[in-house]
C-alpha cells in the first residue's frame, strides 16, 4: 500500500504464525514500512487457573512470560538471519483477543497467520477468529500462503454495500503489480421459493438474465468510484451462492489473495452478511485481506 505507515504482527510462535510474519516482513520492504511489531499474548486467566490448581507463585507466570520472551527473541533472530530485517517486538500478559485489538488499534495493518497451536486460537473460522475479526476496525491480513513472491493475482470480491469500492482500492493498493479480478456472484431473491411455487424456468431464466446485467453495470460502477487503473481490473460476474463462487473462482485464477469486505457493524449483518466473509476464511487456500467500510487505502476511516 503507498500509504501503508505501520504493521502488527499477532505471533503465537506457530508455523502459520511464522509465515505471517514472513510476509509481513516482505510488505513492509515493499512499501517502506520502518513501524513493524511482532505482539505475543500471554493469556492471564489460563496463568490464574494455573496458579489456582498447582498452588503456585508468581514465579510460574514470571516463567511462562520468560518462556514467551524466549520464543519471541528466537523469532525475531531467525526473521533476522532469512529476511535481513530486524522486527520490533513486545509480550503482553492478558486476554488474548483484547491485548491483539489494542496492540493493533493504531496500526494500518493487522496479519495474523490461518491457524494457530490451540484450536481456541485458530484466526480463521472460530471463536477467537470470529470474534477479532468482527471487533477489529481496520484491515486484517490473514496468511495462508508462500510469502516468498508479492502478491500478483488478486481477487477483489464485491457487493453492492457500502464495503465494494474500499475493497477494490485496498486491492490495487496492497498488490499495484497485480492482476485484478472483480468478481460478483449474484442469486436472484427467493428463486428456490419461486420455483416451488411453480414459476415458469424461462420466468426465473429472465430473472436472472436481469439481475446478471444489473451486476455488470454495477462492477463497471464500482471500478470508476475506486479510482483504481481499469485496465488492470478484469471484471466477472457469476451466478450462485457468494462464498462457493468467491472460493472457487479464486482456486481457478490461481489468486494468491482474496479481498473481501467484512460487514457486520451490526447484529444483523454479523448473522446476515458476515457470514460470507467468515466461509471465504475457512474455505479459501490462499491469503484474505478483510476490509472494513468506510476506510481510505491505508485502513484509516475516512
Amino acid at each position: 500500500m503507498d500509504t501503508l505507515r505501520s504493521i502488527v504482527v499477532a505471533t503465537d510462535f506457530s508455523q502459520d504464525a511464522r509465515l505471517a510474519a514472513m510476509r509481513a516482513v516482505a510488505l513492509a520492504a515493499e512499501f517502506g514500512v520502518d513501524d513493524l511489531r511482532l505482539v505475543h499474548v500471554v493469556e492471564a486467566p489460563w496463568l490464574g487457573m494455573l496458579q489456582q490448581w498447582l498452588g503456585a507463585g508468581e514465579d510460574s507466570r514470571g516463567g511462562l512470560v520468560r518462556d514467551a520472551e524466549r520464543s519471541m527473541a528466537q523469532l525475531v533472530a531467525a526473521i533476522e538471519a532469512e529476511a535481513g530485517r530486524r522486527p520490533g517486538s513486545e509480550v503482553v500478559v492478558g486476554k488474548l483477543l483484547d491485548a491483539v485489538i489494542e496492540a493493533a488499534a493504531r496500526c494500518d495493518l493487522l496479519v495474523v497467520g490461518a491457524r494457530g497451536e490451540h484450536p481456541v486460537r485458530d484466526f480463521a473460522v472460530g471463536t477467537t477468529g470470529e470474534r477479532l475479526l468482527r471487533k477489529r476496525r481496520g484491515p486484517m491480513l490473514v496468511v495462508r500462503g508462500d510469502p516468498a513472491q508479492p502478491y500478483r493475482r488478486v481477487l477483489a470480491a464485491l457487493d453492492f454495500s457500502p464495503h465494494a469500492a474500499p475493497v477494490l482500492a485496498q486491492a490495487a493498493a496492497i498488490a499495484p503489480a497485480a492482476q485484478i479480478e472483480a468478481l460478483h456472484a449474484f442469486e436472484v431473491p427467493f428463486e428456490s421459493k419461486l420455483r416451488f411455487a411453480g414459476v415458469a424456468d424461462d420466468e426465473i431464466h429472465r430473472l436472472r438474465q436481469h439481475a446478471r446485467t444489473q451486476a455488470v453495470d454495477g462492477v463497471s460502477r464500482l471500478v470508476g468510484e475506486a479510482g483504481v487503473d481499469a485496465g488492470c481490473v478484469r471484471r466477472r460476474v457469476e451466478h450462485g451462492y457468494p462464498p462457493r463462487v468467491i472460493v472457487d473462482a479464486a482456486r481457478e485464477a490461481g489468486a494468491d489473495l482474496i479481498v473481501i469486505g467484512k460487514h457486520g457493524e451490526s447484529v444483523v449483518e454479523d448473522l446476515l452478511l458476515g457470514s460470507v466473509t467468515l466461509h471465504v476464511l475457512g474455505e479459501a487456500r490462499c491469503d484474505v485481506l478483510v476490509v472494513s467500510a468506510g476506510q481510505s487505502s491505508n485502513g484509516s476511516p475516512t
